[in-house]
């Protein structure tokens, strides 16, 4: 009669349990194999960008990445391509990670506002200056600054006519109302009036134009009552 020793069964027990290890490591190749690998692209952001962010060459270098996601996601409006934002401006923040969508670049191309021109800048102006209007991207508005007190107090129209380009609004830290700021396409010099009348003037005021004034020019300066 043959006996079988500790040592026997043990190495017994390593040949079975390798023998299971085998098994398992054929199984998960052949999955691996029989499911394809994702076929679908998706552009998302290296970082957080901010909005107002102009896309060129450089930028979407380093901003953006492109990573596999399943071809049937089946999700609309997603760049796939860093080169659909090229020319184009980010309008509403993006955080770090996130896809980056038609809705962040202000709609589908042709829907929202056209890139910057040469001697064209865009200027951000705190959403309390609306004084809680409802303001789009697209809408035109005048920018009123209001200086000295009293009867040497003046009013005048800064600038008139402004596109919005973008709207990036928030709750307040105290919870009531909105914080924000609303960002303008302005000539460099009518950038500069508005940095200072922001820096230097008591009140400043957005002024939302109705359809039918949009190209017009207002009054440039008013006295105070």
């Amino acid at each position: 009669m043959i006996r079988v020793g500790v040592g026997g069964r043990r190495a017994g027990l390593w040949l079975v349990l390798a023998g299971l290890a085998g098994l398992v490591a054929a199984v998960v190749t052949v999955r691996a194999a029989a499911d394809p690998a994702p076929a679908g692209r998706m552009v998302v952001a290296r970082q957080a960008i901010a909005p107002g962010l102009l896309i060129d060459a450089a930028t979407a270098s380093a901003a953006l990445v492109v990573v596999p996601v399943p071809d049937d996601l089946g999700l609309a409006g997603v760049l796939t391509d860093p080169d659909e934002a090229l020319g184009r401006r980010i309008v509403v923040p993006v955080s770090s990670g996130e896809p980056l969508t038609q809705a962040s670049l202000g709609g589908a191309p042709g829907v929202g506002p056209a890139p910057l021109e040469p001697g064209q800048r865009a200027v951000p102006v705190p959403l309390s200056a609306a004084g809680g209007a409802g303001l789009v991207t697209g809408a035109r508005v005048d920018v009123v600054a209001s200086t000295g007190e009293g009867l040497a107090g003046r009013t005048a129209i800064v600038v008139g006519d402004a596109e919005v380009l973008a709207v990036a609004a928030s709750p307040s830290p105290d919870g009531v109302g909105t914080s924000g700021e609303a960002l303008l396409r302005v000539s460099a010099p009518q950038a500069l009036r508005i940095t200072a009348a922001l820096n230097f003037a008591r009140e400043v005021r957005l002024l939302i134009r109705p359809a039918d004034e949009v190209g017009t020019t207002g009054p440039r300066e008013v006295a105070a009552p």
